[in-house]
């Protein structure tokens, strides 16, 4: 179901702000060194990977996995915060360290805001 959502869902023109506001355009440009195609390659390539891992993390999350919830937001954190895209790199923090105090009791709120901003910027992006 999470998979479906996010490969369906489209983001209304309203948020599109939001979302340029959560993209350090200066990180992405300093990654890709300028270029712009390479930059394109990078994110859809964040975009495939990251559904993977919300999705493993929804599982982790119903399984009460807390190693793996650690685990997948360190992962998304990294990620994330190598591309500049803030707002997510934040929140995935937030979820590694919950988790490293061995509470998931926003786990899955954590993992919906994740799915939202994933969302914003693959709309944005591709608007």
């Amino acid at each position: 179901m999470l998979i479906k959502s996010l490969n369906q869902t489209r983001v209304k023109p309203s948020t599109v702000s939001k979302a340029m506001l959560a993209i350090d355009w200066n990180q992405l440009t300093q990654l890709s060194e300028g270029n712009r195609e390479f930059e394109v390659e990078l994110m859809k390539l964040f975009f495939v990977e990251t559904k993977t891992l919300l999705t493993l993390l929804a599982d982790a999350i119903a399984l009460e996995d807390i190693r793996q919830v650690e685990y997948i937001g360190h992962q998304l954190k990294g990620s994330s915060g190598n591309l500049g895209f803030r707002a997510m790199s934040q929140i995935a923090s937030q979820l590694e360290q919950q988790a490293r105090q061995q509470n998931l009791n926003l786990a899955s709120s954590l993992l919906q805001e994740l799915t939202h901003w994933i969302l914003e910027i693959q709309n944005f992006i591709e608007w």
